[in-house]
């Protein structure tokens, strides 16, 4: 298809099926944007997926990555004087606007993610299980699915917070705003170095939000710690405890943090900002 369409440009997005897709069918200019799990993961099974990462990229004009974390450790597989080019995903500032819907008297702590490991939904869970000793009047919304989301409500069950925990399920990236606006306290406990960028955090953040971050992967890149969010070690349960608590306790605090956290994204991560960003990189290549 890309010797048929001759374009202009070719861009393929993970370094490693369509960044070798991409390699071999010779077109030029020619960009891989890494992703996470394919710097990550893939060149740790073996040295025969280390050289081929390694000859993908290789063969890019111009290599792209989300965060300034994927950015070091793509340069590990680099030639010398490749370096990539920060494209960090924006945050649609008009669409993502706050609008709080309050359940009169509650509280609710809540997270927008897929249902899988990394994301370390159950410490999240068992961070409310302790926090809902001390708070009543406080709920826990979970909003994605995943294959662990049997697993998830049986926990839930076994803590006896049925009553308190909603499942949404998969919702469209459309109807996401509608469910931030339900939360007040926004959570992200993953657990992986492939967490390489938050796009929920920042989600959160522009929809005023307080939010509280593992410290991992390129999230810290997306939270100022004691400003906009707090940042916490992963896998912790007492730390997401102790930060629920302070921020349930303490309304002003989390007006102050989700008026922060907006204007963080305001001047970082605007949407529109952030595609100049690629938009230059199109047009410099194509001027070579």
């Amino acid at each position: 298809m890309a010797k048929e369409l001759k374009p202009d440009i070719l861009h393929a997005h993970y370094a490693t099926s369509y960044g070798l897709l991409g390699a071999l069918s010779g077109c030029h200019p020619f960009v891989i944007s890494s992703w996470g799990m394919d710097i990550l993961g893939f060149p740790e099974s073996s040295i025969f997926h280390q050289k081929l990462l390694r000859w993908n990229l290789s063969r890019a004009d111009a290599i792209c990555a989300t965060s300034n974390q994927l950015k070091e450790v793509t340069k590990h597989y680099l030639p010398n004087g490749k370096i990539p080019v920060v494209t960090p995903f924006g945050v649609d500032l008009q669409g993502f606007l706050p609008d709080r819907v309050k359940k009169k008297g509650i509280l609710t702590v809540g997270i927008v993610k897929s249902l899988e490991p990394k994301y370390g939904v159950e410490y999240l869970i068992r961070a409310f299980a302790r926090v809902h000793e001390k708070f009543h009047s406080i709920r826990l919304l979970i909003v994605g699915d995943g294959y662990l989301r049997g697993e998830l409500q049986q926990l839930v069950s076994e803590l006896k917070l049925s009553e308190k925990t909603e499942f949404a399920g998969r919702v469209s990236h459309k109807e996401v705003p509608k469910w931030f606006n339900q939360i007040d306290v926004f959570v992200n406990p993953s657990i992986h170095e492939s967490e390489t960028f938050g796009v929920a955090v920042l989600e959160a953040s522009a929809m005023e939000i307080p939010v509280i971050v593992s410290r991992i992967g390129g999230l810290p890149e997306v939270v100022q710690d004691g400003e906009t969010g707090f940042l916490v070690p992963p896998e912790n349960v007492n730390a997401l405890a102790e930060k629920i608590e302070l921020l349930a306790s303490d309304e002003n605090l989390r007006r102050r943090m989700g008026k922060a956290g907006r204007e963080f994204v305001r001047k970082n991560y605007d949407w529109t900002e952030n595609a100049k960003i690629m938009e230059r990189l199109y047009d410099s290549l194509v001027k070579k």
